[in-house]
């Protein structure tokens, strides 16, 4: 569908696919402009129609663009963790999203507000956040990030299993994620500090977990 486009230089991609996402970040989806796209862009308003037929196409490839962009970033970040602990690798995987939010601000931006507040009018969103979720979903988590070799059995009370800390570990996880995905929704708090907030908030709560599974010494 985009094989006009990428048949472009990548110098001409990458200033359309920036001024497109700053337009959409700053009006909306509703309110985005193609004629302050193309205008910035240096492009007529034909050829951007010929490369993507319509705003709405834009859009989307915008949302695979960065979704795959920063998901690539994070995975190749993720494969080189060495921590040996079990918490400290969720800390230091938390760290390295924090650390490609930066790097990709206005991309990150983009991205969780489709997620977070997709357009009516583009339909297509509903199932890639589908497909997005599910391929990261348990399989995905207990190989990179939930690594339960990492816990240390010998040190488990005996009240306590792996499968007990995990799920308890992806529970916080999850409902944090869930917390300050509303609050990122409701505009009461914005990407640049949604992963400040968590990380402190995270490191509190798995600090909490850490000293109860664990015999003491």
């Amino acid at each position: 569908m985009y094989s006009a486009f990428e048949k472009q230089p990548q110098e001409k991609k990458d200033l359309i696919i920036k001024v497109a996402i700053e337009e959409f970040v700053k009006n909306g989806y509703e309110k985005a402009s193609t004629d302050v796209i193309t205008k910035r862009a240096g492009i007529s308003k034909g050829i951007l129609f010929h490369y993507f037929k319509s705003k709405k196409n834009l859009y989307l490839y915008l949302v695979n663009y960065v979704k795959d962009l920063l998901t690539k970033e994070v995975m190749e970040a993720i494969k080189q963790v060495k921590a040996d602990d079990f918490f400290e690798r969720i800390k230091e995987i938390v760290l390295i999203k924090h650390k490609v939010t930066a790097k990709y601000l206005l991309e990150a931006h983009f991205i969780a507000d489709a997620f977070a507040n997709p357009p009516v009018a583009v339909k297509e969103m509903k199932e890639i956040i589908k497909e997005h979720y599910e391929t990261y979903q348990d399989d995905f988590m207990l190989e990179y990030v939930y690594i339960k070799d990492l816990i240390q059995t010998e040190k488990l009370r005996d009240d306590i299993s792996v499968d007990t800390v995990i799920r308890m570990t992806m529970f916080i996880c999850e409902q944090l994620s869930n917390k300050y995905l509303t609050l990122y929704k409701n505009k009461q708090i914005d990407i640049a500090h949604i992963l400040d907030s968590s990380i402190k908030e995270l490191n509190d709560y798995l600090k909490i977990v850490k000293y109860g599974i664990y015999k003491p010494e």
